[in-house]
């Protein structure tokens, strides 16, 4: 069915374009592709060469990032990490930069319920509040390439239904950075939404050597409940089966969205805007609109914060997909790792809500 796109996401619809015009158009960005990734590299040269320094935080510290722009389940992931060491006993404290409005803030302070949730472009400011307000540990949220602080430990998310197409740099496809930033990383989460889990764990082996600790975890992300956007109480995924939808997202690859809810058995129309997408009321009413006095739209736990103050009380029903992940593969070196880190937490922040300079050293 159709899509309606704005500007962001037309530009994910010319990376994925195999016509000629897309080809020419990705040719015609060759050029500000190469200064972009030249002065990535230039800056990343200057993090390892020591001319740039990058602070560490005031708690252990566990980083989530992106080699591509959106889509590959960065914030599930990183909200997903949260929760296992809270279940080790750690209070977490989740640092965003804020970008755009703050919908992943939100997101999390659903999915993660008592974590500190910190929106500061200043990641050591954001720790050291989250410290103040009882964070035992710290959780970033999107910092491959934020380099100005140094997590103890980092890792990779990439998207299996991505992973094997070919790497064009920003702005001529979604990629910040090739595969040497891997080495940047202890490890590297391959996510998958309609990809299977062996071709998941396939990637995450292939991939694993080139990070620096060689963790490699394949994580399937599946549409585990459906939560009124109005509030109430959550329904099952599988009530979708048989009908038919609108899927209105503003996200960064809407493809694999529509993919999930095709796999629950809903007949899909998908209205897919930007990342991050900031919705105005004409554009929720035509959404409300296509879907029709009692119909069904269904958007992401990213998109509900900006779309709820806009929802029509009389429009149809808006339901929230949320996500859950589930290790498929490497859960034993991914558990070791988060356990390395629950046990530095409690005597750290012991010593930083003392005054005392926290000891940096990870216990083994």
């Amino acid at each position: 069915m159709s899509a309606v796109r704005d500007g962001a996401g037309l530009a994910h619809r010319l990376w994925r374009s195999r016509s000629a015009g897309g080809r020419i158009a990705r040719a015609l960005l060759l050029l500000p592709a190469a200064l972009y990734r030249a002065g990535a590299g230039l800056r990343n040269a200057a993090y390892d060469a020591g001319v740039l320094r990058a602070r560490r935080l005031p708690l252990p510290s566990l980083g989530v990032g992106n080699l591509a722009v959106g889509g590959a389940g960065k914030t599930p992931v990183a909200a997903f990490l949260a929760g296992e060491l809270a279940r080790r006993g750690a209070k977490p404290g989740i640092l965003l930069r804020g970008y755009r409005g703050g919908d992943e803030a939100e997101e999390h302070r659903a999915r993660t319920p008592g974590a500190v949730v910190v929106a500061d472009a200043d990641r050591g400011r954001g720790g050291a509040r989250a410290a103040a307000e009882g964070a035992e540990v710290l959780v970033l949220d999107d910092c491959l390439q934020h380099r100005a602080v140094r997590p103890d430990a980092l890792l990779v998310v990439v998207a299996e239904e991505t992973a094997a197409g070919p790497m064009w740099p920003l702005p001529a496809g979604p990629w910040r950075e090739g595969l040497r930033a891997l080495g940047r990383g202890d490890g590297v989460v391959v996510t998958y939404k309609t990809a299977g889990a062996e071709a998941a764990a396939a990637t995450a082996r292939r991939l694993a050597p080139r990070t620096g600790a060689g963790i490699g975890v394949a994580a399937g992300l599946a549409i585990a409940r459906l939560v009124p956007l109005a509030g109430g109480a959550p329904l099952a995924a599988a009530m979708l089966a048989g009908r038919e939808v609108v899927a209105a997202c503003g996200i960064g690859e809407p493809a694999p969205f529509r993919g999930q809810l095709e796999r629950l058995g809903a007949r899909v129309r998908l209205m897919a805007y930007g990342d991050h997408h900031a919705w105005r009321p004409d554009e929720v009413a035509a959404i409300a609109a296509a879907a029709g006095p009692g119909g069904t739209v269904v958007t992401t736990a990213k998109d509900a914060a900006r779309l709820r103050p806009l929802w029509p009380a009389a429009g149809p029903a808006c339901l929230v997909a949320e996500l859950a992940v589930r290790v498929t593969y490497g859960a034993e070196d991914l558990s070791r790792l988060l356990d390395r880190i629950g046990r530095a937490a409690h005597p750290q922040h012991q010593r930083v809500a003392a005054g005392v300079p926290p000891d940096r050293r990870m216990p083994s």
